[in-house]
């Protein structure tokens, strides 16, 4: 068959693969999509010619029918039609009708491919199969380190490993089955995943279903998901991005999937917070009693001349139950809290509140009884007491598919947000109590396996557009747990209870928190989410001085620095000993003040992250050829001339840095250089994380 002239730098042609058989192949200016004919397989080279990925030669895409039998696979193409960016495939399946394929180029290195099988009413999942190599590195997914068992499957969605860290997980996820049903606390997901092979592929949909990753065939990568109840759910749809680079896979992601949200500068320096603030307890502060923990926080950095950030008042601090059944301050909490508020805006401060689309309440004028009135709790027409509660909560989570009961706390957001000058939302919750089973029909129509995963997104855009109203010059930033591909359009993200201490802040201390969230941050930056933050010592308290120490200064180089959690985080008022820790406030102020240094470059580095590019860094990001990089979690580079090497066990005074090529400096000593590629042995004092800054470049 002859060449058949496409446009926008397209090309077709039938061409003979030797004992492969016969392959059409569709070609943008950067890459090539070839199919074989013979039986329906699809691999993609970049435009040199190189294999980046193909489908399992045994069966690549499969779908199944309710009611069980064998997954039904893709065999001969019997014809295709030339669009203006790809191609029409017709192919047979062993059932009566075929089933179509859509290749569509949509950019010279974005594939897209559609697959939509006949009777599409009937379908139960869809899925596909892609090879492998055993040296083949796949990254993101989600920010958890592994999938665990929930606490009390049903009741209690946080798995066992939130609460007890264990030592397991890098940035490779091969060998791994990876879940896509967003779970507490380490919430962030996304069906999409980079590969050390220069590609990365993203699966459309929000319907349960998961990835194995070279699991059960340690040559294959395959995902499998639900078909659901919308057009959207049932056909598999998937993408794949030419790299080779990582920022240019994240380019295309995010321009299919939406462009992160970069928040104004001010969000780049620290933040302050408290899990709860106690109620009665008060403190002269500007002349009038106010909030005594809150006096504290403000009195100890004017003390100690610790630049003014972000202040963040966590949940309870509004009236009624839960903390958060009116948007009105709670008296008793928050006592003179415009006065408060004042004495915060006069030393600098920006202001943040916690929210989370939960309608809490059952007394008048409370939100929850409210919503149940309106008939806006979802699934629509649950019924019963609303009732907010970690456990046992029931009847308050809002339907946030209804545009009704969207517009009704977009609105009653932004009035409280406008009325008392809010600088930005931590949005909290979002996979929590979900109605998430099939069972479970919204007022879209879809059913909890559709929403599931669609929640967090949704209730972001709620929050968004409230704090729009309220500001619409964009001088705002929300601050999320739970996210999935598109969330990242309307927040920025922190890695949720990560522990300072184990069993819920009952057990023992420990390390492997900090651990964790060195590799969750770097996996956010693979999928997608490139500004993240964590809880500072950890979300329950910590019983190490050390573990606090080495998570400022992890922070101080993180996308956001947030210090606070449940119980007490300050130096000054430490749960270890000695109390009053004047070594740990040394280091308070050192890093907190660091971020002022480093302001200008973080900003400088977050423009990046309007097209994907994250803050921080994974090692590989620098050089892809090196293979040393390509698993090498516990250094990173913060932003583009920074190697961060954070030390994250009790005890150590030293470790390994590895330096690729080129020349570093001590970004504490300047005169001491390193050549690499080269692996020495660096001092690591408390108070001092390793910094090393490339080459020439210029850092505060």
């Amino acid at each position: 068959m002859a060449v058949l002239a496409g446009l926008a730098g397209l090309s077709m042609a039938a061409v003979r693969g030797g004992r492969q058989g016969s392959y059409l192949r569709i070609a943008s200016k950067e890459a090539v999509a070839e199919v074989r004919t013979s039986r329906y397989l699809l691999r993609v080279r970049d435009r040199d010619g190189r294999l980046l990925t193909s489908e399992a030669s045994g069966g690549g895409v499969f779908f199944e029918r309710a009611g069980g039998g064998d997954p039904v696979r893709l065999g001969r193409v019997r014809g295709f039609s030339k669009q203006r960016d790809g191609a029409i495939l017709t192919v047979e399946t062993g059932e009566a009708a075929p089933t179509k394929v859509t290749l569509r180029w949509r950019t010279p290195r974005a594939l897209d491919v559609t697959i939509e099988p006949p009777a599409p009413e009937t379908l139960a999942a869809l899925g596909d199969r892609f090879r492998s190599p055993k040296s083949e590195v796949i990254y993101g997914l989600t920010e958890r380190l592994r999938d665990s068992p929930p606490i009390v499957d049903g009741v209690v969605d946080q798995t066992e490993d939130d609460i007890e860290p264990p030592e397991v997980g890098t940035l490779d996820r091969r060998g791994e089955t990876v879940e896509m049903y967003v779970r507490p606390t380490f919430s962030l997901y996304a069906p999409f995943y980079q590969s050390s092979r220069g590609y990365g592929l993203s699966v459309d949909g929000t319907t349960v279903g998961a990835f194995d990753v070279a699991k059960s065939d340690e040559s294959v990568v395959s995902f499998r998901f639900e078909a659901g109840t919308t057009p959207e759910h049932r056909r598999l749809g998937f993408h794949v991005f030419v790299g080779p680079d990582h920022r240019t896979i994240l380019d295309e992601y995010t321009a299919l999937t939406g462009r992160p949200l970069v928040p104004p500068a001010w969000a780049f320096l620290h933040w302050r917070w408290r899990d709860e603030l106690p109620t009665g307890e008060t403190a002269v502060l500007d002349g009038m009693p106010v909030n005594a923990k809150v006096a504290e926080d403000v009195q100890m950095y004017d003390a100690l001349d610790i630049t003014p950030g972000v202040y963040l008042f966590d949940r309870p601090v509004l009236q009624g139950e839960y903390g958060f059944a009116q948007f009105a301050w709670d008296p008793a909490r928050l006592p003179n809290q415009d006065h408060l508020l004042a004495a915060l805006r006069s030393r600098g401060y920006r202001i943040m509140t916690w929210s989370s689309a939960w309608a809490c309440g059952a007394m008048p004028g409370d939100n929850g009884l409210e919503a149940n009135l309106l008939g806006f709790i979802a699934p629509p027409g649950a019924t019963g007491t609303p009732k907010c509660d970690d456990v046992f909560g029931s009847s308050f989570i809002l339907d946030v598919t209804n545009p009704a009961a969207q517009a009704w706390l977009r609105d009653k957001l932004a009035a409280f947000i406008a009325a008392n000058r809010i600088d930005g939302i931590k949005l909290d919750r979002g996979e929590e109590h979900i109605p998430s089973q099939a069972t479970d029909v919204w007022a879209d129509g879809r059913t909890g396996r559709e929403v599931r995963n669609d929640y967090p997104t949704l209730q972001a855009k709620i929050h968004y557009d409230a704090l729009v109203a309220a500001h619409p010059d964009g001088d705002f930033v929300l601050f999320s747990r739970p996210g999935y591909s598109g969330t990242q359009r309307w927040s920025i993200f922190w890695g949720g209870d990560i522990p300072g201490s184990e069993r819920l802040g009952g057990g023992p201390g420990t390390d492997l928190g900090l651990r964790s969230a060195i590799i969750s941050q770097q996996r956010a930056a693979f999928m997608g989410f490139p500004i993240w933050g964590s809880d500072t010592g950890g979300y329950y308290e910590f019983k190490d001085r050390e573990v606090f120490a080495r998570w400022i200064e992890f922070s101080a180089f993180s996308g956001i620095m947030e210090i606070g959690g449940k119980g007490t985080h300050a130096p000054w008022d430490m749960p270890t000993t000695p109390q009053y820790d004047q070594e740990m406030i040394d280091i308070y102020r050192t890093y907190a003040e660091l971020r002022v240094t480093l302001h200008a470059y973080i900003v400088d580095a977050a423009k990046d992250a309007a097209t994907g590019m994250p803050i921080v860094r994974p090692m590989v990001f620098l050089d892809r050829r090196d293979k040393k990089l390509r698993d090498r979690w516990d250094q990173y580079m913060f932003g583009p001339d920074l190697l961060v090497a954070p030390v994250w066990k009790i005890g150590e005074r030293q470790r390994k840095v590895y330096f690729p090529r080129g020349t570093w400096r001590s970004f504490w000593t300047p005169t001491e250089k390193v050549r690499g590629p080269r692996t020495m042995m660096v001092d690591a004092p408390l108070d001092r994380i390793p910094v090393y800054v490339r080459g020439d470049a210029k850092v505060p």
